[in-house]
């Protein structure tokens, strides 16, 4: 069995060196951390734990990092991730930072530590400076719903831009011109680009026909934040939309029960349509029209690129997976 020893001797360098490219320095220049990982992979040296063991076996643990498991979006993709993990004798360590950025940084410090075999990533609030030294360390990643500025690893990602771009058309194309806007947080990567897609369509339409949106004044994915945005909007400018963008199911669901609350009736007063497909959207009354997002497909490939590149040797180009979104129709919009 290889050792740190082994490692230095194939690289010509010191253990020091082998040291601080296991950790992620920033010491060590790129030519000298490629001769080192290379030499890592050649004789299939994988650093220890850092926990006391008396046993010198090579673990095969995934560590998933996911804002949370409250309600049905990641709950679904750390399930499939799971599934196929175990298909493949990998276990899995789960943490939720719930969007909090010292959170992130505390789990990835606790990952990089444990020398996890690998690490799937969900929305990560605190930026990519908190996983650029996996990739320095080549520590096989995958990322899912995440915007990154260069693509050094694996990802996995839903068309959320092609999304908000298409709920909003749908919308027009139903003749709706005055439209009330639900966003999501303004650092989840997701949420923005459901809302560049939005933009986008409208930046198309803008010469030919007048649409105004209107913002909802809280941002966010739950219920509540659907409720107080129609709520505070109908108090402040009354009913001057005619149709309703919800930046995910949960928040429709709010927008929802504020509409009734006013008396208004979806679709019949007000038009409404979701983000996700989340499973209650087919049994509200009236059922949620809605982007599909393909939640088992996202965490089963995220899994399967990630063992993969884990168990496969051989160097591989990171890979980009968008998966398509598409409207499902129900009976929350209403041609006008």
């Amino acid at each position: 069995m290889a050792n740190i020893r082994d490692v230095a001797r194939m690289a010509n360098v010191s253990i020091a060196t082998v040291s601080r490219v296991i950790n992620g320095s920033e010491n060590v220049s790129d030519e000298t951390r490629k001769k080192v990982l290379n030499a890592m992979k050649k004789l299939s040296y994988k650093p220890m734990t850092s926990f006391k063991t008396n046993e010198r076996e090579l673990f095969k643990t995934i560590g998933i990092l996911i804002p949370d498991i409250r309600g049905y979006h990641y709950s679904d993709i750390v399930m499939a991730i799971e599934e196929y993990a175990y298909s493949k004798g990998f276990d899995i360590m789960l943490a939720l930072p719930k969007g909090e950025p010292d959170l992130e940084k505390h789990v990835l410090d606790q990952y990089f530590r444990r020398k996890v075999d690998g690490v799937i990533i969900g929305e990560l609030y605190g930026g990519q400076k908190f996983i650029d030294r996996f990739v320095k360390s080549a520590i096989p990643m995958v990322v899912i719903d995440f915007a990154v500025e260069e693509i050094n690893f694996d990802i996995v990602s839903v068309d959320n831009v092609g999304g908000g771009y298409a709920a909003i058309k749908y919308l027009y194309d139903n003749g709706h011109r005055k439209i009330l806007f639900i966003p999501g947080p303004d650092n989840s990567p997701a949420a923005i680009d459901r809302e560049r897609g939005m933009r986008r369509f409208l930046d198309k339409v803008a010469g030919k026909d007048r649409v105004e949106v209107y913002y909802g004044i809280h941002r966010g994915y739950n219920s509540e934040h659907g409720w107080v945005s129609v709520t505070r909007h109908l108090q402040e400018h009354g009913l001057n939309f005619t149709a309703i963008f919800a930046v995910n199911d949960w928040a429709a669901i709010g927008a929802i029960d504020a509409l009734k609350d006013h008396g208004l009736k979806v679709p019949d007063d007000v038009s409404i349509i979701g983000f996700d497909d989340a499973p209650f959207s087919n049994y509200t009354n009236p059922r949620l029209t809605t982007i599909v997002q393909p939640r088992w497909e996202m965490g089963t490939t995220a899994a399967q690129l990630l063992t993969e590149r884990i168990l496969d040797k051989r160097t591989r180009l990171p890979r980009n997976i968008i998966l398509p979104t598409k409207i499902v129709e129900r009976e929350s919009v209403k041609g006008i």
